[in-house]
């Protein structure tokens, strides 16, 4: 069997750990014995451990310290499994009987016990349920074969065996904090948000501190391995409060770091003067007045921008079949292989291999992907047209195009394409004097009264959502005022044209919402300030919340 064959010729090198001896030591017990009467054979396994180490966790607001918080080491298994043979195998259809957020995905158990029998029988049996699971889809699959040849003709995509890679990253536990360690944190961390009782409008000003460590663990039955780990600490604010004009507000702020030392806890301190003096700027802020027009969007904003219409339809490009129809989650620009679909001014990378950006942790460190494959660094798009895409080991466009390591798994999906660190290139960057002189240029040539730079976005850009922080700037005398409740009115990737000009002032930012979620596929951007030409924004009806009938303790 060509599974057992290549895993044993690789044994000897797999990590000396206990994960790696539990999953070789099932994965072959399964590929040796598990069949059943009348169903395709077993050909494949794939076994993905994911432990997230996580330290005390230190709060405190407005001066008050919280209860630390520590939650145990979290170890979560999936395996997912193969039947049939690589021209006729079960990969690549969405189970009829299921939700579609159940019908292609891997199977999964959390709190998986932390020993060699424990991790064993958890294996053992995700795997048994794999199989029953893909036994079915299997015949499913067939089925939706054997009548698309009739009706049209159209080719099944099917699984094609990669030459298999490994990545042995070192792994070393989170450091301990000591007793006069997490005294000295929460006195640091007391301090910083003591800062917010000068600010008598806050009704919270909440910092939080974590360090975490992801370590990933990997094995399938073709040889195909890795082991990694990225410890970071990620240091959160969330403020609330209502504005001058009685409208409750919220604000979040993360800064991700790859430990604590002095410059790291100067760097903290910094960020939380600055959102300080943010937060006071937007308590005063005023009611957005309508707006189409340039806006330049900070890099938060740019992440969100780029993460959603360019990233998000760059992926899921081997659609997944289904009796229900076409693949909703499959990206658009897979069939615009070199047309423009962006701005000329930009070039977007992927870059699997990098695991931080100037000291910022990146989550989207990939070295070997969810198949097995070496990844490779892509060219997305060049001079404003398509020139590459992420591929998994299931044919692309109906073509026998070699996969180049961009398979990867996520809570919810089976291995399917998807990007990792995405770097947006620009190529002229502008410092922030000359965006900004290009940007109020811009709005001048328009005759238009003001213009705004955006700091965030929301969390969908398709629906009519509020953008959550917006400075009005007078193009008369450049004067700056924050405002509030202006809502975007949909974009569509159609607005990636509207480009103008991007800064140099690079961030690293995670487009996941929570970077160490089990549950989430990991993903970092890094983007500078971008202007785009062409925006439409729509005041809110909302009404003023009700004050507090008692104010805050001082």
């Amino acid at each position: 069997m060509l599974g057992s064959l290549c895993m044993a010729g690789n044994a000897a090198a797999l990590p000396d750990n206990m994960y790696f001896k539990a999953m070789q030591a099932e994965m072959q017990r399964s590929l040796k014995g598990l069949h059943r009467p009348g169903v395709a054979k077993l050909f494949y396994i794939a076994y993905k451990l994911e432990n997230i180490q996580t330290g005390p966790t230190v709060r405190g607001s407005l001066g008050a310290l919280y209860p630390s918080t520590r939650r145990d080491d979290s170890l979560t298994a999936y395996v997912w499994v193969d039947i049939g043979t690589p021209k006729q195998d079960s990969l690549g259809y969405q189970h009829d009987a299921y939700y579609a957020q159940h019908a292609y995905r891997p199977r999964r158990e959390t709190e998986v016990s932390k020993s060699y029998q424990g991790l064993r029988h958890s294996l053992w049996f995700l795997t048994d349920q794999a199989y029953a699971f893909a036994s079915e889809t299997y015949q499913q699959k067939q089925a939706y074969r054997r009548k698309k040849q009739t009706d049209t003709k159209v080719s099944v995509p099917d699984f094609m065996p990669q030459k298999q890679g490994s990545y042995n990253g070192e792994i070393r536990p989170l450091p301990a904090y000591t007793q006069a360690g997490q005294n000295e944190l929460k006195q640091w961390v007391q301090e910083l948000s003591c800062k917010g009782q000068e600010y008598p409008f806050l009704e919270q000003f909440l910092v939080e501190i974590t360090p975490l460590q992801r370590e990933e663990y990997y094995l399938n039955s073709l040889g195909g391995y890795y082991q990694w780990a990225l410890p970071a600490v990620r240091v959160e604010w969330t403020a609330r409060f209502r504005n001058q004009d009685g409208f409750k507000q919220q604000r979040q702020q993360t800064l991700w770091l790859p430990d604590l030392t002095a410059a790291s806890k100067e760097l903290v301190n910094t960020y939380n003067t600055d959102f300080l003096q943010q937060l006071q700027q937007l308590y005063h802020a005023k009611k957005g007045k309508a707006y189409v027009g340039p806006v330049l969007l900070a890099p938060a904003a740019a992440a969100k921008f780029m993460g959603q219409l360019f990233v998000e339809n760059m992926q899921h490009l081997s659609p997944v079949l289904s009796a229900a129809g076409p693949d909703p989650q499959a990206g658009l620009f897979g069939n615009k292989e070199n047309m423009r679909v962006i701005s000329q001014v930009v070039d977007v990378q992927d870059k699997p291999l990098w695991n931080n950006y100037r000291g910022t942790p990146l989550w989207g460190f990939a070295p070997v992907d969810d198949e097995g494959v070496q990844a490779q660094e892509l060219t997305l798009s060049f001079q404003g047209r398509v020139a590459d895409f992420p591929r998994s080991s299931r044919p692309f466009n109906n073509q026998q195009v070699p996969s180049n390591g961009h398979a990867r798994m996520t809570y919810t999906s089976l291995p399917r394409e998807r990007l990792t660190n995405i770097l947006v290139r620009p190529k002229e960057p502008l410092g922030k004097t000359e965006l900004e002189a290009q940007f109020m240029q811009t709005c001048q040539s328009l005759d238009l009264e003001y213009c705004y730079i955006l700091y965030d976005l929301p969390d969908n850009l398709s629906e009519k959502q509020e953008v959550p922080w917006a400075l009005q700037v007078n193009t008369k005398d450049g004067t700056r005022q924050f405002v509030y409740g202006l809502e975007l009115d949909g974009l569509t990737p159609r607005a990636l044209r509207d480009i103008k000009a991007a800064g140099n002032d690079f961030t690293a930012i995670p487009l996941t919402p929570d970077a160490f979620s089990p549950q989430l596929p990991q993903q970092s951007i890094v983007t500078p300030s971008l202007l785009v030409e062409e925006w439409e924004m729509v005041p809110n009806q909302k009404q003023p919340d009700k004050a507090p009938f008692v104010p805050r303790p001082q």
